[in-house]
């Protein structure tokens, strides 16, 4: 049985799990495993799509070959075109020859490839966690699931600051934590500390979250690593971020006054953007952790900052460290 598949999306861990599977499912009969990178083929003289057609095409020694091709945002508009045109033939003649996934960290749903593998119910799509309690609770899910131990709050904490959204990495760090104490029943601060080091850096971005729910303890530490990494640096930065946030939180407390839902504030004035850094879809929420007023003093007191800065009234990191918790603390 022929199968065609799209693997779409940047969480790595995931869509190697769903590639074991493609090729368990697929490498039967006599399959022989086919493999192309698309970054390889960049020039008309070696096209990509000839070497994926004459893999899929049985021969009188050998049926047709499992194909996987990797990294297929790099297609050319041409090459996509033809590769749709070659599975469209075959799909009208009822039969498909072998077995094609792709892999895309993205695909644009207004391309023919996105339509062709959508309508065959042949799409999947793979997106890791984005912001930062989402990244934790995967990450004491995936040890629960997978290797059926736990892990304490606070080391999941610090392997979602010390890597991201990176499930891949993450999985590979577990496993070598696993690997000098097979007997561990729970994953704590110094399993972590001793495998994983703090060599990230701390985008500014990363704080709006946690500014918005005015989540004081867990925005501190990552304030204070951001200030640790960057130095004199970190103050535009940060406060332009806070700023802004704080400026897009008004705008929907303005939307919630008009009795406007949260529903329709994520249809409207959020729209989903897989390109955007930050989350925006709990923005709503956010709003609703300020009282009517403190907005726009936090903007004003952020502009104070930013005009305080360029006359020289912030010399130092803990006074505005000390100026910056302070929002959260009293408004």
């Amino acid at each position: 049985m022929s199968m065609l598949l799209a693997l779409v999306g940047l969480d790595e861990f995931a869509k190697d799990e769903r590639i074991a599977k493609f090729w368990k499912e697929s490498l039967v009969g006599g399959s022989q495993p086919k493999i192309f990178f698309a970054s390889d083929y960049q020039k008309d003289e070696n096209p990509l799509i000839q070497n994926i057609a004459q893999a899929l095409t049985p021969s009188f020694f050998e049926p047709a070959a499992s194909v996987l091709v990797r990294h297929s945002e790099f297609m050319l508009a041409e090459e996509q075109r033809r590769l749709a045109d070659f599975i469209t033939g075959y799909s009208q003649a009822g039969v498909f020859p072998g077995n094609l996934a792709l892999d895309f960290s993205e695909l644009d749903k207004r391309s023919v490839l996105w339509k062709l593998f959508d309508k065959a119910k042949a799409a999947e799509t793979f997106e890791p966690p984005k912001y930062n309690d989402a990244i934790q609770k995967w990450i004491i899910n995936h040890i629960k699931n997978c290797f059926g131990i736990s892990i304490n709050i606070t080391a999941a904490q610090y392997i979602a600051d010390a890597i991201g959204g990176d499930t891949k990495r993450i999985h590979g760090e577990i496993k070598k934590i696993l690997l000098y104490d097979k007997n561990i029943k729970e994953i704590n601060m110094q399993h972590c500390s001793l495998f994983i080091q703090q060599n990230r850096e701390v985008p500014a971005y990363e704080l709006q979250d946690l500014f918005g729910f005015r989540n004081l303890n867990a925005f501190l530490p990552k304030f204070r690593r951001i200030l640790a990494e960057n130095g004199d640096e970190a103050f535009m930065p940060v406060v332009s971020a806070l700023r802004n946030h704080c400026l897009s939180l008004l705008h929907i407390q303005a939307m919630k006054a008009k009795k406007i839902s949260d529903y329709e504030i994520r249809a409207k004035a959020l729209p989903p953007n897989r390109t955007f850094l930050y989350d925006k879809s709990r923005m709503p929420e956010q709003s609703s952790c300020w009282r009517a007023g403190s907005l726009q003093k936090a903007i004003l007191f952020l502009d104070e900052l930013s005009y305080g800065k360029k006359v020289g009234r912030y010399r130092d990191l803990p006074s505005f460290e000390m100026a910056i918790c302070s929002l959260l603390y009293y408004l």
